[in-house]
């Protein structure tokens, strides 16, 4: 395999897979919702192998365990990883183990391969889900979730307006398909993607929930500066500039504050196919 997914592993071992780790309760909490109906729809069994891509720290391994499946969760940082493998202690049908998928082998193919927003991130998408689909026995299935467009998720979007004036320009500018959460946003791009690699009956279904970001601001704009927009903000500004921005998000999360707390819209494409 030629796929260099150099920059997402240092990314989610030196950056965000911390970050992941100290937030993994309330993350866990956010997605349930979208993650349950995923989990659902995979409906694994108990004489199946599984294999969870992007399994983080390790809730919908868990979760897909539940069935008796034998279940693998891989994943490229070993932060996560070792939080899954705490989580896991004394289930005898999880494997975890840090690795991409993009260049997993094993002496077994699986009958399911499942990701909760973990197949975004591949610097060739096209490659990654070719080697996924050689993962699978005949007719396998793959499932997984993946963000719809950043409009359609003001949980991210809105915070990221309100700093995009303090944050300076990336170089190159990104592009819509670079990898990232929103990657497959586009359901014929994404179609293209496993329809080269081999699948077929692709079919995507859109799903959606409240995400709930926290009970009041403070818990809100606590949990902000781990994950997201305002991570970059915490991360590459200092001083008033820093300050300001994350007043500015504040802000923008102050308008939409409930008696019961805030919660803003999560849209992600629940995606099937074949092998």
């Amino acid at each position: 395999m030629s796929q260099d997914n150099s920059a997402q592993k240092v990314y989610w071992n030196d950056t965000a897979g911390p970050s992941w780790v100290a937030a993994q309760a309330n993350l866990d909490a956010m997605l349930e919702p979208l993650s349950a109906q995923a989990i659902a729809k995979a409906a694994a069994q108990s004489e199946e192998r599984v294999l969870d891509v992007g399994c983080g720290c390790g809730a919908t391994t868990l979760a897909l365990a539940q069935s008796g499946a034998q279940v693998t969760g891989v994943d490229l940082s070993e932060p996560m990883i070792n939080r899954a493998k705490e989580r896991a202690a004394g289930y005898d049908n999880i494997e975890l183990i840090v690795k991409d998928a993009c260049v997993y082998d094993t002496m077994h193919q699986f009958d399911l391969i499942f990701s909760r927003f973990g197949v975004m991130f591949f610097a060739d998408p096209y490659e990654a889900f070719g080697h996924l689909h050689a993962q699978l026995k005949p007719n396998g299935r793959l499932v997984f979730i993946c963000w719809q467009a950043p409009d359609q998720n003001p949980w991210m979007s809105l915070p990221g307006r309100a700093v995009a004036p303090f944050l300076p320009p990336l170089d190159p500018a990104p592009q819509p398909t670079d990898p990232g959460p929103f990657a497959l946003a586009n359901p014929n791009y994404c179609t293209d993607i496993l329809t080269q690699a081999g699948f077929h009956s692709i079919e995507h279904q859109s799903i959606e929930a409240g995400m709930y970001l926290g009970a009041d601001l403070d818990e809100v704009m606590n949990y902000q500066r781990f994950v997201g927009p305002v991570a970059r903000v915490v991360k590459e500004l200092q001083g008033e500039q820093q300050e300001a921005a994350i007043a500015a998000a504040r802000a923008a999360f102050e308008a939409h504050m409930t008696e019961s707390g805030l919660s803003l819209p999560g849209r992600a494409w629940l995606v099937t196919a074949r092998a």
